[in-house]
């Protein structure tokens, strides 16, 4: 296992870490950084004082879908949006960690917030808090609330950031809440067991607001999840129970309780997908906009929906421009132990074909052995790289000597992406598959310096 004790955190690194093509928002961002420091969320007191002198702007929202889950999160939201826009309805939507650019984090109406927009709302919100001391992420919930509260919307869509009992997003006072898939991530602070963690994100769920759970694999996560919402009377639709889905190869079947039907497999890869879908059309099922739960609107949704950095290609820009002909890159930003599991499923859908590499990088206080152990006997080779990535990463070094530990032989370290793709490109004859994994912030590095 490999020993947190000896690890020292890497120095912090200010320079490209919004990738904004406004050097003013680089700054203003980073300098946000460094006054409101991460801290562990413990309660909701500063981010409601905050927004209380910025007069209550979570108050003043559309409705609420309140997203909290290990994974499944961002790709909820991701088919939550493609069905509003299928129907011609516009969201706001919440998010965390960026991929690129600082700005994905917070769209207004559909669209991302501009960067002089931004600017000047961190100006306005740098006053209002009065050097009381708030997180970097309670200071840009508070600051997307304030941004929505001045934009029509039809809906809003929030993701946790920790949790969700203390989260920074758990200040709105009525939700849809939708309980994504629990499994081990954040322990440290969440809980070493499925229950503990699963505690923490039953805490969006408000009372007499409607719950929707997707299909869970922990044992106790359930029983945590309906006992919340019976002692909030808040009314649940459990998958398997109250909406199912079957796959098909090509199509999908839902069946809840207003749409019955077949759909389109939807564009975004891998069998996992099909179980985030139905999730989100049940959040509609569930809500004021169950009128969006239609063939054509759902199909449409389907075809349309986008997330970046999940089993994504990279056809085209500086990276997959290293690759001989006929090889495939890929990006996926599995971190955890049922992102790993999702990862080899689809690894193993592709088959043989074309031999599998994995390049990764990994997050310090993250937990290596429920994410790289799922991999035994999978990879032909895996490498871990360095480079120049504004989050403390374990070194490549460390890594390798972890990997090698878990019983990765093959394990190679490298100074860059950009190097460990060349090295493989130059070993082998035949086309094979890369795929770049273990952490948002490394695929996220990925697709910037791709520049496709």
């Amino acid at each position: 296992m490999l020993d947190k004790k000896q690890i020292t955190p890497a120095a912090p690194l200010l320079t490209e870490w919004t990738y904004s093509p406004v050097p003013a928002l680089e700054q203003a961002v980073n300098a946000i950084r460094l006054r409101h420091i991460p801290l562990a969320p413990t309660g909701l007191a500063p981010t409601l004082r905050m927004l209380e002198r910025l007069g209550n702007p979570h108050l003043k929202l559309p409705p609420v879908f309140h997203v909290a889950g290990t994974n499944g999160k961002g790709s909820s939201l991701a088919f939550l949006q493609a069905i509003f826009e299928a129907g011609g309805l516009t969201v706001h939507k919440f998010i965390s960690p960026h991929l690129v650019r600082f700005e994905e984090r917070i769209m207004i109406a559909g669209k991302l917030i501009e960067p002089d927009h931004l600017l000047d709302l961190i100006a306005e919100c740098e006053k209002a808090t009065r050097d009381e001391p708030v997180s970097f992420f309670e200071f840009f919930t508070c600051l997307a609330f304030l941004a929505w509260s001045r934009s029509k919307a039809d809906a809003v869509l929030l993701e946790t950031g920790l949790g969700g009992l203390f989260d920074a997003t758990n200040v709105v006072e009525k939700s849809v809440a939708v309980l994504t898939r629990i499994s081990f991530d954040h322990t440290r602070l969440l809980g070493n067991t499925l229950p503990e963690i699963a505690a923490q994100k039953a805490g969006i769920i408000k009372h007499g607001c409607p719950v929707v759970i997707a299909p869970q694999a922990g044992e106790g996560v359930l029983d945590v999840f309906l006992e919340k919402a019976k002692s909030e009377n808040a009314g649940v639709s459990l998958a398997g129970r109250d909406w199912t889905i079957a796959d098909h190869g090509d199509t999908f079947r839902y069946e809840g309780k207003i749409f019955k039907g077949d759909l389109p497999r939807p564009q975004l890869i891998g069998a996992h997908q099909v179980i985030n879908a139905g999730t989100a059309i049940a959040a509609v099922e569930n809500s004021a906009f169950s009128h969006l739960a239609t063939a054509h609107i759902l199909s449409r949704a389907m075809k349309e929906v986008e997330w970046q950095g999940r089993f994504q290609q990279l056809k085209k820009g500086s990276l997959a421009a290293l690759l001989p002909k006929d090889w495939e890159l890929w990006v996926d930003g599995a971190h955890n132990d049922s992102g790993a599991e999702v990862l080899v499923e689809q690894a193993t859908a592709w088959g043989p074909e074309k031999p599998l590499h994995i390049i990764t990088g990994f997050k310090r206080k993250k937990e290596p052995d429920t994410f790289y152990l799922k991999f035994a006997g999978l990879p032909r080779t895996i490498t871990a790289v360095d480079g120049q990535i504004d989050a403390p990463m374990v070194s490549a070094a460390e890594l390798c000597d972890y990997l090698a530990k878990s019983g990765f032989a093959d394990a190679r370290p490298a100074p860059n992406l950009e190097s460990a793709i060349q090295s493989l490109a130059f070993q082998f004859a035949t086309p094979q598959r890369i795929i770049i994994t273990g952490s948002l912030y490394l695929v996220g590095h990925a697709l910037k310096i791709n520049n496709a």
